[in-house]
């Protein structure tokens, strides 16, 4: 079995994954989030306690993190009205050591069973979890363009921007992540012009517009 630092973890760096779980009714659900290597056989997660994946992990007690570089994937389980329809079912299919989903075209699924939780705050908790399997498909190494790290920036300052863009008391907070979204895009216009990259972003523009509400 590869190890999780055969996949680029280290311990106490942040890596940006996309954790899926089943709902209560059978549902896949996929979330973009943050994981951290402990040791080699655990992975901590730092959850909201509202979010679904917080609520689905505490029930199920099972998740698989998924690692991609499909821009896409990330875009789309970060913001679910991208796709009317929600998240295609199509896209996961069942671990195989934990009853959760994983996406069919990740480039490696760590399957993973909840130890145990910790609260950090009053909204957001750390779950400590034991790796299972981890399975690598062999793929080509990828050429690096800017553009994907410059999106993957993007995407996340915007689910910040979207919970604080209407609150008076963070509007100097809002000023700065929208500056440095726009410095994303520059660095994505100018590496990948006419790209997925730049759709991407004109879309992601759209939307924080759309979050605004007018006085």
């Amino acid at each position: 079995m590869a190890k999780l630092t055969d996949l680029g973890f280290s311990k106490g760096a942040i890596v940006e994954t996309i954790v899926s779980t089943y709902n209560k009714n059978g549902e896949a659900n996929a979330a973009p989030m943050g994981t951290i290597m402990w040791n080699d056989q655990t992975i901590l997660i730092r959850l909201y306690t509202s979010s679904a994946t917080y609520k689905n992990l505490r029930f199920s007690r099972c998740a698989v993190v998924n690692l991609t570089s499909d821009i896409d994937l990330f875009y789309n389980t970060t913001f679910k009205d991208t796709n009317p329809e929600g998240i295609p079912s199509e896209w996961f299919e069942k671990a195989e050591t934990v009853n959760a989903p994983k996406l069919r075209t990740a480039d490696a699924a760590i399957e993973i069973k909840l130890a145990k939780t910790a609260p950090i705050d009053a909204e957001k908790t750390e779950a400590a979890c034991n790796v299972k399997m981890i399975k690598a498909s062999r793929v080509l190494p990828k050429a690096y363009c800017r553009a994907f790290s410059a999106t993957m920036e993007a995407i996340i300052h915007a689910t910040r921007v979207k919970a604080l863009i209407n609150l008076a008391e963070e509007k100097e907070r809002v000023s700065k992540l929208l500056e440095t979204i726009g410095n994303c895009n520059d660095i994505v216009k100018r590496t990948a012009p006419n790209s997925r990259y730049t759709e991407i972003m004109a879309d992601l523009t759209e939307k924080i517009s759309s979050w605004r509400i007018p006085k």
